[in-house]
């Protein structure tokens, strides 16, 4: 858990979650002891579009939150912007290891 109160929220999540973020951890361990290879691991937030009309409410709470600091909570994305970071990805050797929300944004602008 690389995220202030990681070990708190592992204590207290379900255990599905709890199984789900071990599984998540272990691979992307191995990818980044793995020799010869470059992995990007994408961690988006919330991801929408403006067609999602279930999620277009809660995307303002997640950004104030996000720009307030609450653990666990990241600026939410748009599906074009994490589609353009990856499409970057592969095409950019320098784009490696961990690739959060700002980072996304960062990288995308190289495909646009």
């Amino acid at each position: 858990p690389d995220v202030p109160f990681g070990n708190t929220v592992d204590k207290l999540a379900p255990g599905w979650l709890n199984k789900y973020l071990t599984a998540k951890r272990s691979v992307e361990s191995r990818l980044a002891e793995s020799k010869g290879l470059r992995s990007a691991i994408f961690r988006p937030s919330l991801i929408w579009d403006w067609t999602k009309f279930d999620v277009l409410p809660v995307i303002p709470v997640f950004n104030a939150a996000a720009a307030l600091g609450v653990p666990f909570v990241d600026k939410t994305v748009r599906i074009e912007t994490l589609a353009d970071a990856i499409v970057a990805g592969i095409e950019g050797d320098d784009v490696e290891g961990v690739q959060r929300v700002g980072e996304m944004e960062d990288i995308s602008k190289r495909v646009r």
